[in-house]
C-alpha cells in the first residue's frame, strides 16, 4: 500500500509539474487521469430528435454539424491517447530516477557507516 501511496504522490508531483501532463486527482480512494489540454468537443443537436417537419436545409445543416463532431471526436481521442502515453512514459521515468536516486543514497550512506569498519576513513 506504501509503494502505491508513493508512485501515486510522484505522479501527482509530475502531473503538477508540467504544463502538458494530465491531472491525476483520487476520487473514492481511486487514482483518475484527466486530460488537462484536451479539449472534448460539444456534441451537436441530435437528429433523432429533429420533428418529422424540419426542412431538407436543416438536416442536412444538422448532419454536417454531426460529421463535424465525428471529426472533432476523433482528434480528442488522438489527443488523449498522446497525453496519456506522454504522461504514463513521463511518470514511469520519474518514478525509476527517484528509486535509482533513493538506493543510491541509501547506498552511500551504507558505505560512510561501513568505511571505518573497514579500516577506511
Amino acid at each position: 500500500m506504501r509503494i502505491s501511496f508513493v508512485i501515486l504522490l510522484a505522479a501527482c508531483l509530475l502531473a503538477a509539474t508540467s504544463s502538458d501532463a494530465g491531472n491525476l486527482t483520487l476520487e473514492n480512494n481511486q487514482p483518475i487521469w484527466h486530460s488537462a489540454k484536451c479539449v472534448r468537443p460539444a456534441p451537436p443537436e441530435s437528429i433523432l430528435n429533429a420533428d418529422p417537419e424540419t426542412s431538407g436545409e436543416k438536416m442536412n445543416a444538422m448532419i454536417l454539424d454531426y460529421n463535424a463532431y465525428v471529426h472533432a471526436a476523433q482528434a480528442y481521442m488522438t489527443c488523449v491517447s498522446r497525453e496519456s502515453e506522454n504522461d504514463q512514459m513521463n511518470i514511469g521515468q520519474a518514478i525509476t530516477l527517484g528509486a535509482k536516486d533513493e538506493i543510491t543514497s541509501i547506498l552511500n550512506e551504507s558505505e560512510k557507516l561501513a568505511a571505518p569498519l573497514r579500516g577506511k576513513k
